[in-house]
């Protein structure tokens, strides 16, 4: 006699498996949450960088032809607003602003330059050793004079206005519509007396009386009256 062959002890078996996809569905979580918040973070970063490098490049020097940068002030106002965005946002803990040499095609100028960073504490990613999440950006501003082109950056495809005279004899563009002439047809005006001496006649001597004399002078009706 075959005796049956023993059964395996399976208890267990399926713990290593939940344990797996549990830890990949907290990552996938912690990178959705986590990851927002840090790109928040950088937007934010930009943002503080470029208010204070616009704050600076307000300091022009007057006395030159260029109106260029007054470094010193320039940097005063920059440093100023990232003390004021500072206290505002704890979170904001670096900006620093300086002054920098640009050259490129349009010529050699100054600008002020600025870097911030941003600390967002994280919510999921602690669990790798990851509590700060760290977010910086830059900006760069100068002092620009006059009009170079469209902030839209579309091109025109129309030109400007004639601002001619019209020729003589020739009415504007922008002239009110001359109303439509109406036709008057003279007439001679009948006296409210004469109404009164028809009374006493009879109908038919009073209707033919009435076809001889011409009509009843009416005023004509003018547009936009």
């Amino acid at each position: 006699m075959i005796s049956p062959r023993p059964r395996r002890d399976e208890r267990g078996s399926i713990t290593p498996f939940v344990v797996i996809v549990s830890l990949a569905i907290i990552m996938l979580a912690a990178l959705v949450i986590d990851g927002g918040r840090q790109l928040n973070a950088k937007g934010r970063a930009i943002a503080y960088a470029q208010e204070a490098a616009r704050a600076g490049a307000q300091a022009v020097d007057l006395q030159t032809p260029n109106l260029d940068l007054d470094d010193s002030n320039a940097l005063r106002a920059a440093r100023a607003y990232c003390d004021r965005a500072k206290a505002a946002d704890s979170q904001l803990v670096q900006c620093t602003a300086e002054i920098t040499q640009v050259n490129d095609d349009r010529g050699s100028y100054k600008a002020v330059t600025v870097r911030a960073r941003v600390d967002v504490p994280a919510i999921l990613l602690g669990i790798i050793n990851r509590p700060v999440l760290q977010a910086s950006g830059g900006a760069l501003a100068r002092p620009v004079t006059g009009i170079t082109e469209a902030d839209s950056g579309k091109v025109a495809t129309l030109g400007p206005p004639s601002l001619a005279p019209p020729s003589a004899g020739q009415p504007t563009g922008t002239a009110p519509p001359r109303p439509p002439e109406s036709e008057v047809t003279p007439c001679t005006p009948r006296d409210e007396d004469d109404k009164d001496k028809d009374k006493d006649k009879d109908e038919k001597d009073k209707d033919k009386e009435d076809d001889d004399k011409p009509p009843t002078c009416k005023t004509p009706d003018v547009p936009g009256q």
